[in-house]
């Protein structure tokens, strides 16, 4: 099944979608599939004819990350402040009886990646893609004082970078962190699939800039950031799912799964179709 940016996948959904007889992985994988979000980044890739035309779009794709990457201690940190959304009926004290933060602690293992500090190295995710973005800029000789006056960003890119960093945060039902749940796993997943697309557009086009990037200390290359993400990401989204399961189990009104579980689609879909218009407009004002 093929969609546009307007249409998204329609998946049917169980009505335990916690239930181990139907993992919840199994629809979000026809989701996955049905997406047609690698082929309009590929086609932005292929576009680029200039090392201009790359400035931007690595400028545009490490802004597109960061926003991103705040939400994931945000929203852990949500799930967790949420009480008697997710309980366990099995305890007897009230308090015994909160799994919020067992699901706030699957959503907590990308953001304890994304704001590493170890053996006194800063791996600090937004650091290292400052790194990576100033090696490109040095590579191609761009004066970084001048870049956002001769690259600003569009208007319509801003805005979805406020989309990025808000969505579904504007409430605190749970609706909205059901749906930012399924976002969440979208978001890491798809992470997972852009950065490799680009490491091997890099790669393919560009292997003397990669291999530039690449020649300092391996732990401090500017390349680390671009090379941690092609790995680390699909982990994220393992954890994700498991949040997403929990969440269902733990959930206080078994009347109310199935509609918990359509959140999650909404949330999910979201996020495919956010991406696909940030890239679809991620090069408009590039000729």
């Amino acid at each position: 099944m093929k969609t546009s940016s307007t249409e998204l996948p329609n998946l049917p959904l169980p009505d335990d979608i916690g239930n181990e007889e139907y993992p919840i992985s199994a629809w979000i994988e026809d989701a996955i599939a049905s997406a047609p979000n690698r082929q309009r980044l590929q086609r932005q890739l292929d576009s680029i004819a200039s090392d201009q035309a790359l400035l931007s779009f690595l400028h545009r794709f490490v802004l597109f990350n960061d926003a991103l990457a705040a939400r994931v201690p945000y929203l852990a940190g949500l799930i967790h402040l949420t009480p008697n959304l997710f309980v366990d009926p099995s305890a007897g004290v009230d308090f015994c009886r909160q799994a919020n933060g067992r699901i706030a602690a699957f959503v907590a293992q990308a953001a304890s990646d994304e704001y590493e500090m170890s053996d006194g190295r800063n791996m600090v995710h937004q650091y290292l893609s400052q790194r990576f973005f100033r090696g490109a800029l040095a590579y191609f000789g761009a004066d970084e004082r001048s870049f956002d006056k001769l690259y600003p960003m569009p208007p319509g890119l801003n805005g979805l970078l406020a989309e990025a960093r808000g969505k579904f945060f504007d409430q605190k039902g749970p609706a909205q962190i059901f749906c930012s749940l399924g976002f969440h796993v979208g978001l890491e997943f798809f992470a997972h699939q852009e950065f490799n697309l680009v490491d091997v557009y890099l790669r393919s086009k560009f292997p003397d800039f990669v291999a530039q990037l690449e020649r300092d200390d391996r732990d401090r290359a500017s390349y680390l950031w671009l090379a941690l993400h092609t790995v680390v990401e699909i982990g994220h989204y393992r954890a994700g799912l498991e949040a997403l399961k929990a969440a269902v189990t733990y959930y206080w009104d078994r009347s109310g799964k199935s509609a918990m579980a359509g959140r999650i689609k909404e949330g999910f879909n979201a996020f495919v179709d956010l991406q696909g218009r940030y890239y679809e407009a991620i090069l408009c004002d590039v000729r």
